[in-house]
């Protein structure tokens, strides 16, 4: 018990020191997705993303790039309060996270993912919802990096205004269940506000904000980052006109 309770202050102290000596970043996110619905239950979402950062020794979250992506996912919606996902392929284009004057010119490297999640919500007043979202995700890099597998929780609250308009707050935590050290065990956590509104019943709008404490994979420093992002869905129109069950 005693090795176990100096372990836990070490673990503490660590933790508070990176945080102190976070340096901070400011990204954009953006993502288009094409949703099309398969029968009453299935759909299948196709996205591209692309996501910018500042550069070296400035704070013009446009400057420079950050990542591009292509992901797909069938998903299933059980019933209203339940849905379950699986991305059978995602192909993402990493670049460096600038926090010194060679990363801007560094070799980007790729990544193949594999992911399965699950969405709970629960009405637990009129409008007012607590949601949910876990999922793991297999990581394979094309770099000398080992395959990770890596676990993410999402928990929030979200309030229905409308049928178009919704607003929501989160925190979701990423960790490494293996391929990294135990002090990368943490990976980072994203707390965020986010504003979905339909302009129709098929296109749809988020906006939002996300604050997030990142441990890179080749640092032992946190890093702050401040993201804005926006993203755009379509969903094809189904031939006989019903209305699919939304996605939460």
């Amino acid at each position: 018990m005693y090795w176990f309770k100096r372990l836990l202050v070490t673990a503490i102290w660590i933790f508070i020191v990176q945080t102190l000596q976070a340096q901070e970043h400011y990204n954009t996110w953006f993502r288009g997705t094409l949703s099309i619905p398969v029968g009453k239950k299935f759909k299948i979402d196709n996205e591209l993303q692309h996501r910018r950062q500042n550069g070296f020794e400035n704070e013009n979250m446009l400057n420079e790039n950050l990542m591009f992506t292509f992901r797909n996912w069938v998903h299933y919606q059980h019933n209203e309060d339940i849905k379950f996902s699986l991305s059978p392929f995602a192909y993402f284009k990493h670049y460096r996270i600038i926090q010194k004057h060679s990363d801007e010119t560094t070799i980007p490297n790729s990544e193949i993912r594999f992911s399965a999640a699950v969405e709970l919500q629960h009405e637990i007043l009129k409008k007012f919802y607590i949601v949910d979202r876990s999922a793991v995700e297999y990581r394979i890099f094309d770099n000398n990096q080992a395959d990770i597998i890596r676990l993410r929780n999402r928990f929030g609250f979200r309030y229905d205004f409308t049928g178009r308009l919704k607003i929501g707050v989160f925190d979701e935590l990423l960790f490494n269940l293996s391929g990294t050290t135990y002090h990368h065990f943490f990976d980072h956590d994203r707390l965020g506000l986010n504003i979905e509104y339909k302009l129709v019943p098929n296109v749809k709008f988020d906006i939002g904000y996300m604050h997030i404490t990142r441990l890179p994979l080749n640092s032992t420093t946190k890093l702050n980052e401040n993201n804005l992002y926006l993203n755009f869905t379509y969903q094809l129109k189904k031939k006989n006109n019903k209305t699919s069950i939304p996605p939460m």
